[in-house]
């Protein structure tokens, strides 16, 4: 029978992949049968077997006795490389709960050139092979700027069709005509977010995740743990939803995961965009620039793109981390990390990224509960006192004229007492680098007669002694810009170097009330 060439074995890592020379040399003699589990097929997750071929060469092949025959090397021959079309990526499906009894299931459409389709588009999601039970949506219930979860029922089908109605082909690299659904066997959904795990994904250990299967599973034991959240009777089946997580990496764990098509792992794939700047939604990474540095990391075997671009591997430091420069020729473009199937995917949107985002929501309020707003004020709080708060992690900064006199980190939705408030400072709450809150505490400026002449002829009535001009006069007249005559006068007495000492005074009294 042909060889194999996909194939990994168990190790105190998770799945490693391993060649039938490797494997030759950890089993040096005789054939080593499928039922021994050692050896798994990379395509179908089937085990396989290691045998002798001629002239002593050894090679993996699948077992004449599987049940399931469905494997890429069985189709298209042996040591067939893996190809994907970028195209055809699962679309996300979720699971929610509807109280304490039941569930239904959302199709998410990712970002879509819509806004060109006429107002008659209308999308239509059915069930494969089933008739009378579709749902319909019209181009008004789509986002355009984000993830679009419609909701598709609580029958779990094994596959759904999407059709357009006055739609047109390019959606068609966004939404593909058919979606994997529900496998009656078993469907592993992310708890925290609901969303079901694709073919081959990565497992980690002690995170829990949802389990929806038929009614007649066997319940495993030691290092998986389950429990039951709710079962429900659709037509003549029952079907149950458990939660499961893995107490250790174990082959017993990672064999239980395997069965519905996924892999426990210490190192679960991930896209990191790297450079340039951008931002970042549900599957669409937003970027404003002609190539895209991205590290990937953990067990992924190529990354692959959509339109095709140039995808230079760079030097890594570690076995676990790959860096690749993406050349992004198109507006959109699809890039999948890939194993055996795709794992994970994101689109790169080229467009502007002068949009505003949103000011993280911030509470100031006094000893009262009273809000206190932003900006200037000339009146102490009671008991010079505030209560700030925020929604995120953040930092307190109260300013003097000229330095920083405090500073206080701010942990989310716990509320910080600031006290010894006074006037001359300024109370900045910053969120990331961003100030989100300030309010500045002045005292009330007395009001400085409009005639300027009659402030001028107190200063140059001649009384009193004659002094050296105060070094603290360049001060006084930096803060004179209002006031052209007195800055003229004040420019003369500097030049001359003498001044009466009782203008000084009457000097100092002028500025104190202008600049409070």
């Amino acid at each position: 029978m042909a060889a194999l060439t996909h194939v990994c074995m168990w190790s105190d890592k998770g799945w490693v992949h391993i060649t039938a020379e490797e494997a030759s040399e950890l089993h040096p003699g005789g054939k080593v049968s499928a039922c021994s589990g050692l050896f798994m097929c990379e395509l179908c997750g089937q085990y396989v077997t290691l045998t002798d071929g001629k002239i002593n060469r050894r090679y993996f092949k699948h077992s004449l006795a599987e049940k399931d025959k469905d494997c890429p090397e069985r189709t298209f021959g042996p040591g067939c490389s893996i190809h994907h079309n970028p195209q055809e990526h699962e679309l996300p499906i979720r699971i929610q709960l509807r109280g304490k009894s039941s569930f239904f299931f959302e199709l998410g459409l990712v970002r879509a050139p819509i806004s060109t389709l006429s107002k008659d588009f209308c999308l239509v999601i059915k069930p494969k092979g089933v008739h009378n039970y579709s749902r319909k949506y019209r181009k008004e219930r789509l986002r355009y700027d984000d993830i679009t979860y419609l909701d598709i029922g609580d029958h779990p089908f094994e596959s759904y069709l999407l059709e357009f109605k006055n739609g047109n082909d390019q959606l068609r690299e966004f939404w593909p005509r058919e979606v994997r659904g529900i496998e009656p066997n078993g469907t592993l959904f992310e708890k925290s977010s609901g969303n079901k795990l694709v073919t081959d994904a990565d497992v980690e250990m002690q995170k829990e995740y949802y389990l929806l299967v038929r009614d007649g599973f066997e319940l495993p034991s030691g290092d998986i743990c389950m429990k039951l959240v709710l079962q429900k009777r659709i037509n003549f089946e029952f079907w149950k939803l458990y939660t499961v997580s893995a107490r250790a990496l174990s082959e017993e764990a990672a064999r239980f995961f395997l069965q519905f098509h996924c892999r426990l792992t210490e190192e679960p794939a991930s896209l990191y965009p790297i450079w340039p700047l951008y931002t970042e939604g549900k599957y669409i990474l937003r970027h404003h620039q002609g190539t895209m540095y991205m590290m990937i990391h953990g067990n992924v075997a190529n990354i692959m793109t959509f339109p095709s671009a140039e995808i230079p591997p760079l030097a890594a430091n570690d076995k676990a981390f790959k860096l690749y420069k993406i050349s992004c020729h198109r507006r959109q473009q699809l890039i999948s990390a890939v194993r055996v199937h795709v794992l994970q995917y994101t689109y790169l949107w080229q467009e502007n990224l002068s949009q505003e985002g949103v000011i993280p929501e911030v509470s100031v309020t006094d000893l009262n509960g009273k809000e206190i707003s932003p900006g200037e004020t000339e009146t102490l709080p009671r008991g010079r006192k505030l209560y700030v708060s925020s929604l995120f992690d953040g930092m307190l900064v109260v300013k003097g004229k000229h330095h920083v006199i405090e500073q206080r980190k701010i942990q989310a939705n716990e509320k910080l007492l600031l006290d010894e408030i006074s006037f001359g400072r300024r109370i900045q709450i910053f969120v990331g680098l961003d100030i989100v809150w300030q309010l500045d505490f002045e005292k009330e400026k007395t009001a400085v007669k409009d005639d300027e002449d009659a402030l001028l002829q107190q200063l140059t009535s001649k009384h009193g002694a004659v002094i050296p001009v105060p070094h603290a006069v360049r001060n006084i007249l930096a803060g004179m810009g209002n006031y052209p005559k007195i800055y003229q006068w004040l420019q003369k007495c500097m030049k001359n170097g003498i001044m009466h000492e009782t203008a000084y005074r009457r000097l100092q009294s002028i500025y104190c009330k202008i600049n409070g």
